[in-house]
């Protein structure tokens, strides 16, 4: 876990000038991604396809808000594709790795973490998806998860009906070091990439996908696990077959 994204010292005065030069609000880099170091299992995912559905025109016109799921699980498949289609590698150059959504700086501080109610080939539980190897780490085994969330969502009984949840965090410290209080208008802006990137992805499957903004941080955060100050939950999204 990273430590001291927040210090006793104030901020440095935010002024998007020293932002454009790049000079640093903070001491150290912190790093890109995150790795459970000793998870359950780690699941490699089937390759995602960059070719077949619907095209991006048909996607964008028929992108909509579904919260009526059928019971019929999301394949494996699917999961990989849109965890690709919402925040994977696409090329790299030098020692950067850039992704399907930006970010600012290219700084990447948004985690996906995935909630599987029904998902083919995975136990019910929480996951964790590694970015660099395109791979899920299994941290929890919980069949109620859905329910939890449920709860912390101010009882939006859709992330019980949904096959999966995508839950977004942020690691604060990657933004913060370069932008300092400006990084935290950076980091929901790249919530909202990666979510509408996901949105879009799921359409072209054919499948229904809804965003979750009303939620009690600190009951997402204990979900996951996360301390709700390094590392804190910023926005959801259920998935499922349409019904």
């Amino acid at each position: 876990m990273t430590s001291g994204i927040r210090d006793s010292s104030p901020p440095e005065k935010d002024d998007p000038r020293n932002r454009a030069s790049g000079r640093s609000a903070g001491p150290r880099r912190i790093g890109t991604y995150k790795v459970y170091p000793n998870p359950l299992a780690r699941l490699e995912l089937p390759p995602p396809a960059q070719e077949g559905g619907r095209g991006i025109w048909t996607a964008l016109l028929e992108r909509s808000s579904t919260r009526d799921y059928s019971a019929d699980p999301v394949s494996l498949e699917q999961a990989s594709q849109l965890l690709w289609a919402s925040q994977g590698i696409t090329r790299e150059g030098g020692e950067w790795q850039f992704r399907t959504a930006p970010s600012a700086g290219a700084l990447y501080p948004i985690e996906t973490y995935l909630a599987a109610n029904r998902v083919q080939e995975l136990l019910p539980g929480l996951y964790h998806y590694e970015v660099r190897n395109h791979r899920l780490a299994f941290l929890r085994e919980d069949e109620f998860i859905g329910m939890a969330l449920t709860r912390a969502a101010l009882g939006q009984t859709v992330c019980q009906r949904a096959a999966a949840i995508f839950i977004w965090t942020a690691v604060i410290a990657r933004s913060v070091r370069k932008y300092g209080e400006r990084a935290y208008r950076y980091i929901y802006m790249d919530a909202g990439h990666v979510a509408q990137n996901l949105y879009l992805a799921a359409t072209a499957l054919g499948l229904g996908c809804c965003a979750v903004g009303a939620f009690f941080d600190d009951e997402v955060n204990a979900v996951l696990d996360v301390d709700g100050r390094e590392e804190t939950t910023v926005y959801l999204a259920t998935i499922g077959q349409r019904g």
